[in-house]
């Protein structure tokens, strides 16, 4: 009997031995960094002030929380999200309507609390102290972003949109930070600290399984079935993001959590390494076969799952044979029905552009999750960045989406606001890895420059960024300017003359797209002062639910005229400068004084031209033509109010009345506060902003033309942001003061609508008069004097025609202008045209049209030209010149 009990034991122990030795785990942390790399993290911290600033920061933020915890260990993980309540601990939960229906089932431990709801609500969490501990029922206290009162109220569960989502990825960022703290000090309570947060969350989340959606209203059934949108824990794949900070915490504290392991381990006969992998197996099973394959959402996707990949073992480890070597593949190199990986991820780029065929508040978010899934992925000796230049291209293609200030245009589905430096930050530490110094200098130029520009501070780092981030080689200090960048997917232009926040001018020009998150938004228009959106596209909406949202996302949250064309290819008449056939930004300039887009889509045209009068001046030009009989032309502008002036500067009585009559879209009914007056002259509208010191100013002169009716508008906020506007005007809850000029009854091709717009700063108004010049169906002309000199403007349809809108002037082409500086010849611009003449100055097409110029600096003259010309000069022969640019003429 003793020999066999004996027998037994040796044959259960050499098992176990041989099972120990099958399940030998691998080196952690690994993820972001080893035990090895604790000295050098050290020595950066010691000796970047950056880095030294950024981990100062982290230990300040975590220490009150960290402390109390050493005497009060339930007070941070009573403010989890949990199905606290016994006989509630629900271990299945059911959808209905992409919303949360009911629970199921009792865990033997609190469950993590679903979000109530997919849809987003008006409301953030109050700071956590003041959050209900051990919240059975999981209504939360809100404070509304759109309203001026801020008293917290309390939000029913299923009404909490992303508040338990919010709630909940604080706490375990906190356990993240600190797990990162005890790796850096070895100090137990921030391991204490982490892993009590730590087990509350994936034993919570061990006992739960994928939420059921019966009807599929999430366009799967749920559960660990393929298809729809889903995550394990979210409704959303892409927001499926509690496990970022989770990985990163089991990994970082993966000897701790062994040697302290939860006493419910035992219970249930589990170790901490196979509840862990059990749970992050499922958010990368789950993740791989919802969401689909295209946009954002797949990177997205990949960007959750990748640290659950890496923290997991070596395949041998596991009895299923899948471990980190097994899972790698599905994201650098397969692709499969629900789930694309790097190869098609990268083909989605335009090779041309650079750009990833979304709006820009989705598309800049691509590249920098690319790049910090590769460091990552380096780090695990997989290298995804090598032989893929594609990826500094799409990278440094962003640039050519930024304004004077820094901050991404606005238009499609976005906020604004600055770029994301990690894409920069992280192909430097990628290039210092690899000792590529040019890609390194490169880069470090765009991070200073953005630091200068005060768009980025490097002072507020990260945990990760402290580990990845380098020292800033010696760099230039100037980024890649272009006067123009045109992308033909997102049927948008930019262009501009200068890039200095005080004294740049830019506008963009362009047409609609339904989806890749671009808008319906017509034939659109913005314009900058002072590196602002001064003229900007609305979008302040809370979420694709929020009932102005279709304001937000459409044509009439733009500068535009409605009814009509909405979306659908462009056409580009005229463009200069113009890009190149197969890129994205212009190699020439043919002037440093006129700049303009011609763009025709359906049955609009809009030319939109950009004049520098001085060094500190300019102005824009906007022609819209739009063959139909009645239209509005809308414009959005920032300010406190918009006063309307006749143009001899008498004030315009605008009435109160209960509607806008016509009504082109149905977000209509988000203007308020309407106001009207009939007028048929020209006249101005003048926007203040006085939040600024020196305050800012727009104003805009129109053309006056036959059926005209004047509405002056309260439209929705422009902004939900605090950085994107002048001292915040027009930030929710704040109205856009709003011009709507009706024009009934009368053909607007033939009768266009024709302002210009300018911006300055008290007492700096340049412009002093702006008239009509000669009376034409097919050419708009105008005289505008200021204060530096005075231009004719020529913007015909009719390219074959020829006009002399004045007794010295004849012009025949599609955009013109003829400028004069104290009385005498200061330039000519052709723009796509045949011929211009001002008195004794001419230039003439010798074959086809010609975009050119001519003008005379420090008493010498020069000529620029896309093609061959001829060229007469004050009481000159005429002679013919070469194509060329900024050629001085001998």
């Amino acid at each position: 009997m003793r020999f066999s009990i004996l027998l037994t034991l040796v044959i259960t122990f050499c098992f176990n031995t041989v099972t120990v030795q099958s399940q030998q785990a691998t080196e952690h942390p690994r993820l972001f960094a080893k035990t090895s790399d604790r000295a050098a993290l050290k020595q950066k911290i010691e000796t970047e002030n950056w880095a030294k600033a950024s981990f100062n920061a982290l230990i300040e933020e975590i220490t009150p929380y960290v402390n109390r915890h050493t005497t009060d260990p339930e007070w941070i993980v009573s403010r989890l999200a949990m199905y606290w309540k016994d006989g509630e601990r629900y271990t299945q939960c059911y959808i209905k309507g992409q919303d949360w229906d009911y629970g199921e089932g009792n865990a033997p431990m609190p469950t993590v609390r679903l979000p109530g709801m997919r849809k987003w609500n008006d409301y953030v969490n109050v700071p956590l102290e003041d959050r209900i501990p051990y919240n059975e029922s999981g209504d939360m206290l809100g404070i509304s972003r759109s309203k001026a009162d801020k008293t917290p109220v309390k939000i029913p569960y299923k009404e909490t949109g992303h508040m338990i989502r919010a709630n909940n990825m604080e706490i375990l960022k906190l356990a993240e930070k600190s797990a990162f703290a005890y790796y850096m000090t070895q100090n137990e309570k921030y391991a204490k600290f982490s892993a009590d947060i730590y087990w509350t969350w994936v034993l919570g989340t061990y006992y739960m399984k994928p939420p059921l959606d019966p009807a599929q209203s999430t366009g799967g059934p749920g559960g660990y079935e393929p298809g729809g949108i889903m995550g394990y824990y979210d409704y959303e794949v892409i927001h499926d993001d509690r496990q970022i900070p989770m990985a990163a915490t089991y990994d970082f504290l993966y000897d701790y959590l062994n040697a302290n392991p939860h006493k419910h381990l035992k219970e249930i006969n589990k170790t901490t390494v196979d509840v862990s992998s059990e749970v992050f197996k499922r958010f990368i099973e789950i993740g791989l076969v919802r969401g689909g394959k295209k946009g954002n959402w797949n990177v997205n996707r990949y960007k959750n799952i990748i640290g659950s990949m890496l923290v997991l073992e070596s395949n041998e480890f596991y009895e299923d044979g899948k471990g980190r070597e097994y899972y790698i593949p599905f994201y650098t190199e397969k692709s499969g029905e629900h789930y694309a990986g790097l190869p098609e991820i990268m083909a989605n780029y335009d090779t041309e552009t650079g750009l990833w065929p979304e709006s820009p508040g989705y598309a800049s978010g691509m590249i920098p999750t690319v790049l910090e899934m590769g460091l990552q992925l380096y780090k695990s000796g997989v290298n995804t960045l090598a032989g893929n230049p594609i990826i500094e291209k799409a990278a440094l293609a962003n640039l050519g989406w930024l304004d004077a200030r820094g901050n991404l245009v606005v238009f499609g589905d976005m906020r604004g606001g600055a770029f994301n430096m990690s894409a920069f930050e992280s192909l430097l530490t990628y290039s210092t890895w690899k000792g590529d110094d040019k890609t390194a200098k490169t880069m470090a130029t765009v991070i200073k420059k953005n630091i200068e520009n005060g768009q980025y501070d490097r002072y507020k780092s990260n945990w990760q960024d402290i580990i990845f981030n380098q020292a800033l080689p010696e760099s230039g200090s100037e980024l890649p300017y272009h006067r123009s960048a045109y992308s033909k997917f997102h049927r948008h232009m930019i262009l501009r003359n200068g890039n200095d926040e005080d004294n740049g001018l830019m506008f963009t020009l362009y047409g609609g797209r339904y989806q890749s998150h671009l808008a319906e938004n017509g034939l659109a228009m913005q314009f900058y002062g002072k590196g602002w959106a001064l003229a900007p596209d609305a979008s302040a909406y809370e979420s694709y639910w929020s009932p102005d949202a279709g304001y937000h996302r459409g044509i009439t949250g733009s500068n535009t005229i409605v009814p009509g064309y909405k979306k659908g290819e462009i056409t580009i008449n005229a463009m200069d400068p113009k890009t190149v056939e197969d890129g994205f930004y212009n190699t020439e300039i043919t002037s440093e004084q006129v700049s303009f887009a011609d763009v025709s889509a359906d049955e609009k045209r809009r030319v939109v031209a950009m004049i520098r009068t001085s060094e500190t001046t300019g102005y824009y030009v906007d022609v819209f033509r739009s063959d139909q009989d009645n239209n509005d032309y809308i414009h959005h502008n920032l300010g406190h109010h918009v006063r309307l002036t006749s143009a001899e500067q008498k004030p315009l009585e605008v009435k109160s009345v209960n509607d806008l009559g016509t009504e082109y879209d149905k977000n209509y009914s988000f203007f308020k506060n309407q106001r009207k007056i009939k007028y048929t002259s020209d006249f101005n509208a003048t926007w203040d902003i006085n939040t600024v010191s020196p305050e800012l100013h727009v104003n805009m002169w129109m053309q006056g033309q036959d059926n005209r009716e004047l509405y002056v508008v309260d439209a929705p906020p422009t902004t939900l942001r605090e950085d994107i506007t002048p001292g915040q005007i027009n930030k929710s809850p704040q109205t856009t003061p709003t011009l709507i000029v009706r024009q009934n009854g009368i053909n607007a091709k033939s009768h266009p609508f024709v302002s210009v717009f300018e911006s300055y700063e008290t007492g700096q108004k340049s412009i002093q008069n702006i008239s009509k010049v000669g009376q034409f169906v097919d050419l708009a002309a105008l005289k505008i004097e200021s204060k530096n000199s005075t231009q004719i403007i020529c913007s015909a349809i009719d390219s074959n025609k020829t006009f002399k809108p004045t007794k010295e002037m004849i012009f025949k082409g599609i955009f013109g202008v003829a400028s004069e500086k104290d009385g005498t010849f200061e330039y000519l611009y052709l723009g796509k045209g045949s011929q211009i003449q001002f008195g004794d100055y001419k230039i003439e097409a010798i074959k086809g049209a010609v975009t050119a110029t001519v003008l005379v600096k420090n008493g010498k003259y020069f000529y620029s030209s896309d093609k061959p010309i001829s060229i007469q000069l004050k009481k000159g022969k005429v002679k013919t010149y070469p194509a060329g640019y900024n050629i001085e003429i001998k």
